[in-house]
């Protein structure tokens, strides 16, 4: 596969970057599509570039042999997280573009990145492929269109698409919600809400780019959606494995159950349904996701653990 070539949309960003690193393992020649590809190391391929720019995308295409699409708009705070036309723009109209310019130029095998997001609040212990789709917010709205739009996109008697529903990922120089988790901890302010017991899954991103690399390997045609992640845990075992790795106690103070119920009520009284109540939400309840169809049909199994991963993150943060 050598004479491969594996174009990845934001390749500079934080899945890309580690696609791009791993990619030369499963024998693909790189070629790194990103707004700022020279931040990126030598020995391979970088086309400077946006998504929003059709006749880009076009140019970057040719000849490519695959394609993994890691370009998007995430980890966004704040009111810009209810930006609804931003994420629309980037995520759903952006995606189309490459889909459309991937197979305009006859790419056989691509690969979305996509978020389990997309199933909003789910019934039942544990969220499969089988659960229906019902995103909220702005942000897991424009990931559900964006997956319509890459179906739509491709010929699926002609090539393979394959979307995959990745579960809360961190790792080096993470920003988003695990990020800034661990940096509560380590300024000593985390309280824990409840017992701790509810369960999360999350895949860190090395696992996240082999299995973006790992659904290449086979040239199936049609369109295959997939959920990723590791096994749930709890949150008690994860800020425990945060705080082994930032060699700190774990936290003793904590907020009684009622006392988050009382919290969530004067947020949505106070008009900040958008923020607190969603953060107390969202770190309160189970957000578990199956893995089991990817790992049967690619033999998957996720290679870092959670105190390991830990340990990259807090590592990196320090530095």
């Amino acid at each position: 596969m050598a004479d491969k070539t594996l174009l990845v949309t934001g390749a500079g960003g934080f899945l890309g970057q580690e696609i791009t690193r791993l990619a030369g393992e499963y024998g693909w020649r790189v070629r790194a599509f990103d707004r700022s590809p020279e931040r990126l190391p030598d020995g391979i391929e970088k086309i400077k570039g946006d998504i929003g720019d059709a006749a880009a995308l076009s140019a970057a295409c040719i000849e490519a042999d695959a394609l993994i699409h890691a370009a998007g708009l995430a980890h966004v705070f704040g009111a810009a997280a209810e930006d609804q036309e931003h994420f629309r723009v980037v995520n759903e109209e952006g995606t189309r573009r490459v889909f459309s310019a991937a197979a305009q130029c006859g790419v056989r095998r691509m690969v979305h990145v996509s978020s389990v997001s997309v199933y909003g609040e789910y019934v039942g212990d544990i969220c499969s492929e089988a659960n229906p789709c019902r995103p909220r917010g702005a942000y897991a709205v424009s990931k559900w269109q964006a997956e319509l739009r890459a179906q739509e996109a491709i010929n699926p008697q002609e090539s393979s698409l394959t979307i995959l529903r990745f579960a809360t990922m961190y790792g080096e120089a993470d920003r988003g919600n695990v990020g800034r988790l661990i940096r509560v901890v380590h300024r000593g302010r985390f309280l824990w809400p409840g017992h701790g017991t509810n369960r999360k899954s999350l895949i860190f991103r090395e696992d996240a780019a082999r299995a973006c690399l790992l659904a290449l390997e086979y040239e199936r045609l049609g369109v295959e959606i997939y959920n990723v992640s590791a096994l749930p845990v709890s949150l008690r075992e994860i800020v425990t494995a945060i705080c082994d790795a930032l060699h700190m106690p774990i936290p003793k103070l904590g907020m009684p159950q009622a006392w988050l119920n009382v919290a969530l009520w004067l947020a949505e009284k106070l008009g900040s349904q958008g923020t607190l109540s969603k953060t107390l939400h969202k770190i309160t309840h189970d957000d578990c996701y199956d893995s089991s169809w990817f790992n049967r049909d690619y033999g998957f199994c996720p290679r870092i653990s959670l105190a390991e991963g830990m340990k990259r993150a807090v590592a990196q943060l320090r530095d």
